[in-house]
């Protein structure tokens, strides 16, 4: 089966689809003809889009989506850049969160968002463990507890580098500084071989993050849980992560219990000029 189906009814032969498709997969052999697919490279094609995305008749579908269609959007429609500076910049660490649960249907609809941003050669790899109750992310607390303490005993240099003695006894004293009592967590994981698996799923995570804060959602990294699950066989499974499989990503979720009302400075990126390089360097984050 081809991967690209060009409705000739609908075609203007404009080849915009042609010039677009990163993998040269469509093609045409004479000026005003129907693009087709080039037929040494049927397997080439990743599913990107980009040849619906720029047609202007809707005349292209791409076979893996089983028929759906591309859906047109204006430029009224987009946020204007005050509007996504906005956005970015109020996005804040939530580590308090109301007692009122996110279902997994609604995360999954923050999921799907998420499929939308790049991953290497477009092989989006990143699959997602939610855990969308506080009873649920409190047993993967316990888990994760289990694994501090293990490498507490084992005397493991990480467990003295992270506090990890700390962290268990102020969970053993209610207070939880692993998940912060959240209502929802959701983990992102990919394979370990792949193109970019690593960063393909911190770059799915950080857009769901943003798409979490649009719909009025407080995210904050779990740190914790992404850690324990790269050392801990019993957490991979708690969160139902195969072989051959690490979580690069996690989030949990909620609606904040602190409403945040201004934007905190940040140090100007400020450039270097060195031999027609402009170099902007981090400023320490210290007092």
């Amino acid at each position: 089966m081809l991967p690209v189906i060009i409705d000739a009814k609908l075609c203007k032969a404009d080849e915009l689809c042609v010039n677009e498709c990163p993998l040269s997969v469509l093609t045409v052999e004479e000026k005003g003809q129907i693009p087709t697919v080039h037929p040494k490279k049927t397997n080439y094609c990743i599913n990107c889009g980009h040849c619906m995305a720029v047609c202007p008749t809707g005349a292209i579908t791409l076979t893996a989506f089983e028929g759906q269609k591309a859906v047109p959007f204006s430029k009224e429609e987009l946020p204007d850049a005050a509007s996504v500076e906005t956005l970015i910049k109020t996005r804040r660490s939530v580590r308090k969160f109301k007692k009122k649960n996110i279902s997994s249907v609604e995360i999954g609809e923050l999921i799907h968002t998420a499929a939308y941003s790049p991953s290497g050669h477009n092989a989006q790899p990143v699959s997602w463990t939610v855990l969308d109750t506080a009873e649920k992310v409190h047993e993967l607390g316990e888990v994760i507890v289990e694994w501090m303490e293990d490498m507490v005993r084992q005397k493991n240099p990480l467990a003295e580098k992270l506090f990890l003695a700390g962290i268990v006894n102020a969970w053993k004293k209610g207070n939880d500084v692993i998940c912060r009592q959240a209502p929802a967590v959701a983990v992102a994981w990919a394979p370990k071989q792949g193109i970019t698996p690593q960063a393909d799923t911190v770059i799915a995570t950080n857009t769901l993050e943003l798409a979490a804060h649009a719909q009025g959602y407080g995210t904050c990294w779990a740190g914790y849980v992404v850690l324990a699950a790269a050392y801990s066989q019993k957490v991979l499974d708690f969160l139902a992560i195969p072989a051959e499989h690490m979580a690069h990503g996690a989030l949990f979720l909620g609606y904040p219990a602190v409403k945040y009302r201004a934007i905190p400075p940040r140090h100007k990126a400020v450039a270097e000029e060195k031999d027609g390089k402009f170099v902007f360097r981090a400023k320490p984050n210290t007092h």
